[in-house]
């Protein structure tokens, strides 16, 4: 009797600890949910295209192992999403983030009250030393200690809120590591990234630069009681639209015209840019302004496609 006790005591032991992992896994999950289509999908199209292409990196062969890049992907996206993590646990664990996300994003962990603030910190302060450990473990370990060096400035010293080019600039710089880092680990030991593969990086954070407002679009009633000062609430919705659109059309051209590409370049860039632009300019609610926002993330790889493009013709 005892050993049938004990043996439908530890079924049950096991049942829990199978839920509670579910839960938790899908807690972080929660997390990132809203991002990985914007970040850790274009970054790494960024890193595996561009390893595929071999003209951003200095390699030790005359062609890309296109076997081995494929063979990095698993990397490349754990690289992007564990650092989308700790992201994104500073950010929403702040009590101006959890009524801001109450507006914008009530499916959120700290908004669903899945998680309280005060767990949310000490998942932040477990979840950092993990990460860098396991992206030490990848190979990119300095780029995620650079990466949580910015996490704390736009976060913790509000480098997201008080102004807009501050804000648009450590993005810009975030995606840069992210990008190096992708394409670090695409290619994987015995490559660098070349100097062309740092200009191109370079022009692709002035993209994000110039264009990375387009998300706050759609957040304007969160970020206004946040007291946020992003570009459409300090210029106005209607000026913030155009200083998307114009870099937008101007990027779209001067992609294909770094990499000397024909006319399918230009399609494939401005097709897309055109259609981003004309939804900003003609349909102006936050539903709408959230699908923009993503093809303008679609867009991106567009540019990021490039190269490899390039590489092909």
């Amino acid at each position: 009797m005892a050993t049938s006790k004990t043996s439908i005591y530890d079924r049950l032991l096991d049942v829990r600890i199978v839920d509670l992992t579910k839960k938790s896994l899908y807690t972080l999950w929660l997390f990132t949910e809203s991002d990985v289509l914007t970040f850790v999908v274009p970054n790494t199209v960024f890193g595996i295209f561009g390893g595929l292409s071999g003209l951003l990196t200095d390699t030790t062969t005359v062609h890309p192992d296109t076997n081995r890049i494929i063979s990095h992907l698993p990397k490349v996206v754990a690289f992007n999403w564990l650092n989308l993590l700790v992201f994104d646990i500073a950010n929403q664990r702040l009590p101006a983030a959890i009524d801001e996300d109450s507006l914008n994003k009530p499916w959120r962990p700290l908004p669903m009250k899945r998680i309280s603030p005060d767990a949310a910190h000490i998942l932040l302060l477990s979840t950092i030393p993990v990460v860098l450990l396991a992206t030490y473990g990848l190979g990119a370990g300095p780029e995620s200690a650079l990466l949580i060096t910015l996490t704390w400035m736009y976060n913790d010293l509000g480098g997201g809120d008080k102004d807009y080019w501050v804000r648009n600039g450590i993005i810009a710089s975030a995606f840069a590591v992210y990008n190096a880092g992708s394409l670090k680990l695409a290619v994987g030991e015995g490559s660098t990234v070349s100097s062309n593969g740092l200009q191109w990086i370079a022009m692709i954070s002035g993209v994000i630069f110039t264009t990375m407002h387009v998300q706050d679009l759609k957040d304007q009633a969160g970020d206004q009681q946040r007291g946020r000062r992003t570009l459409p609430l300090v210029l106005g919705d209607a000026v913030a639209r155009w200083t998307i659109v114009g870099p937008l059309v101007i990027w779209a051209v001067l992609g294909p015209f770094y990499w000397r590409m024909g006319t399918g370049g230009f399609l494939l860039t401005g097709g897309l840019a055109a259609l981003v632009a004309i939804r900003l300019l003609r349909w102006r609610d936050a539903k709408a302004d959230s699908k923009s926002w993503k093809l303008w993330a679609l867009w991106t790889a567009t540019l990021y496609f490039l190269p490899l493009l390039e590489s092909l013709s």
